[in-house]
């Protein structure tokens, strides 16, 4: 077996090892909070990582299985472009699905009919780009299409979220760096197959691999470690409670906040309409 290909089956099981890790550290982080919403950063990230795990474990069959396919750029055959859909059904599509849904919650916010239409319409032609692939290559470059949309508007967003200083929980110059580096390697990708391949079918893939891994590796750090200006943001927002509130606030270890309402505020909150856009204070400061 060829080095190349020896290191692509290292780097792929080190890449779902650590992806795993993290999505379960942010999913735990997720399950403690005291209120839990469906467009929470810990669970969405938790939520993508998941499943691009799964695309790894694929790919590694796929690695496996086509270990002497001679061309992939032109792979033709039926099993292999069924399993090729399958995989990128999974990575690009579902893993960015619930960055999508949340791109579109923030600059759409009150807007569910445009939000509905937008990403119905990204789905069904994501669906025909991976459809109409006729080759691993052609893969990597629709996956590369597919994404580009949600990555741009996630460095975006992330940048806005981190000039205005808001939720300082999160780090979001961190998730900003990493969704900039994670869209360089989605670009160059496509070309570490053909570097090398004159030794192996998959080339140089391990180093775009190794790439990506540690782009996502900057994103789950970014969505674990607060922002330089956390404690200026606590600070505020604990003199902006007690003169709203009559309610006590303890600071732990973890710097996470907890309020305690008293009961007629608990049954006021039960009784309005929660909107999906809102998160729990020991989270996310606004």
């Amino acid at each position: 077996m060829e080095t190349n290909l020896i290191l692509l089956f290292i780097s792929a099981a080190i890449k779902t090892v650590v992806l795993i890790s993290i999505a379960s550290f942010l999913m735990n982080k997720w399950l403690t909070q005291k209120l839990r919403y469906a467009t929470d950063f810990p669970f969405l990230n938790a939520l993508g990582f998941y499943i691009f795990s799964l695309g790894k474990l694929l790919d590694i069959y796929l690695y496996y299985h086509f270990i002497d396919t001679p061309n992939l750029a032109t792979l033709n055959d039926p099993a292999a472009l069924l399993l090729g859909r399958i995989r990128f059904i999974l990575s690009p599509i579902l893993v960015v699905l619930p960055y999508f849904i949340l791109m579109l919650v923030i600059w759409l916010e009150n807007k569910k009919k445009t939000q509905k239409i937008i990403g119905i319409g990204w789905i069904v032609l994501s669906l025909v780009a991976v459809l109409l692939a006729k080759g691993y290559t052609q893969f990597l470059i629709f996956n590369m299409i597919i994404a580009l949309p949600v990555i741009v508007l996630s460095i975006i967003s992330f940048a806005i979220i981190h000039n205005q200083q808001k939720l300082p929980q999160i780090n979001s110059l961190l998730i900003s760096i990493g969704w900039g580096a994670y869209l360089i390697t989605q670009i160059i990708r496509p070309l570490w197959i053909s570097l090398g391949s004159s030794s192996s079918s998959w080339g140089l893939t391990w180093v775009g691999e190794f790439l990506e891994l540690i782009s996502m590796v900057i994103i789950g750090i970014g969505f674990i470690r607060p922002a330089s200006y956390f404690e200026k943001n606590i600070d505020v927002l604990i003199k902006k409670k007690l003169l709203e509130n009559e309610g006590s606030f303890v600071i732990d270890d973890n710097n996470a906040i907890y309020e305690n309402i008293n009961n007629m505020e608990e049954k006021k909150e039960k009784s309005e309409e929660t909107s999906k856009w809102k998160y729990d204070i020991e989270c996310y400061i606004p």
